[in-house]
């Protein structure tokens, strides 16, 4: 490794990305162990870019939260742009869809539920969407406890570049996961864009099937888009519940004033579901959303 950081001392590599390489590395003022992401040098495309990225990444270091990976810092060295986080000891839920193909229920349930608190959190404090939410983006500690990365800072990182359904501007984000709300590249992205991609994640970790598998990048805009739509999770999962089906089929929702209005309502609709009580949420009519909900189940 031949990359030199004020501060640093570089390890070892954890992993590499198509924006970015992580490495283990020893922060040398406080002697702790921590994560330094590095940009790729060809991903730097602008001043703009470049400045954008600096501070949402420093901005990051405000949040304080359980289920959120800390930001220490970020900076920019001889071109070398790249931040300092905190250090996790565990997997990405991308490594072990690859290993185990897809995730326990209950499990899932924990993960629904502390992305959802810390969501809700950068949401009430700081109006913060992530625009990035995919298994990548979610770990697992060695203490069990579920962590988000790259809150705040992804709005940043323009993991593909593709034209808007409408042919005007650019979007970002990952295209399995993203909500027609960024698709279509609106101004005002609120909480209920992550509320969508939150769904698609979940869908992905309990049936171990992206939405809408064996399509081209274009091809899954346009499910997202159009009246396109996956099958019930209880097909591919069976022992998926009906109330976590339910909850899907309203997070997906492709009019985002069908979705879930806030993380608080969704919340209390799996705080509901963990009680055995009437959700809130009612079935969307077929193509209303991106999943189906079937009635008879």
């Amino acid at each position: 490794m031949n990359t030199q950081l004020p501060n640093l001392g570089l390890i070892s590599v954890l992993g590499k990305g198509g924006t970015a390489t992580v490495y283990r590395a020893k922060q040398l003022s406080t002697g702790r162990d921590v994560a330094v992401k590095v940009l790729e040098a060809d991903f730097v495309r602008s001043p703009e870019d470049i400045t954008r990225f600096v501070n949402e990444a420093k901005a990051c270091a405000r949040f304080r939260h359980r289920n959120i990976v800390r930001v220490y810092d970020a900076g920019e060295t001889d071109g070398i742009y790249y931040f300092v986080m905190e250090l996790i000891n565990g997997y990405t839920f991308a490594t072990y869809l690859e290993r185990k193909k897809q995730v326990a229920v209950d499990d899932v349930l924990i993960i629904l539920e502390s992305v959802t608190e810390a969501l809700q959190y950068a949401w009430q404090k700081f109006r913060v969407v992530h625009c990035d939410l995919k298994p990548d983006n979610i770990m697992v500690d060695a203490d069990g406890t579920i962590k988000l990365m790259d809150l705040g800072i992804s709005k940043s990182l323009l993991t593909v570049t593709r034209e808007t359904p409408d042919g005007d501007g650019e979007i970002m984000g990952t295209p399995a996961y993203m909500s027609p709300d960024q698709l279509y590249d609106l101004k005002d992205l609120d909480c209920r864009a992550d509320i969508y991609s939150l769904g698609a994640t979940i869908y992905h970790l309990l049936t171990g099937s992206p939405l809408f598998p064996g399509k081209t990048d274009q091809q899954v805009v346009d499910c997202h888009v159009g009246a396109s739509f996956a099958r019930d999770p209880r097909i591919l999962a069976p022992e998926v519940p009906r109330g976590l089906a339910l909850i899907l089929n309203r997070m997906l929702a492709k009019d985002r004033n069908l979705r879930y209005p806030n993380w608080e309502t969704l919340s209390t609709d799996i705080q509901r579901l963990y009680a055995g009580e009437t959700l809130l949420a009612t079935p969307l009519q077929l193509g209303e959303s991106s999943v189906a909900f079937s009635q008879e189940w």
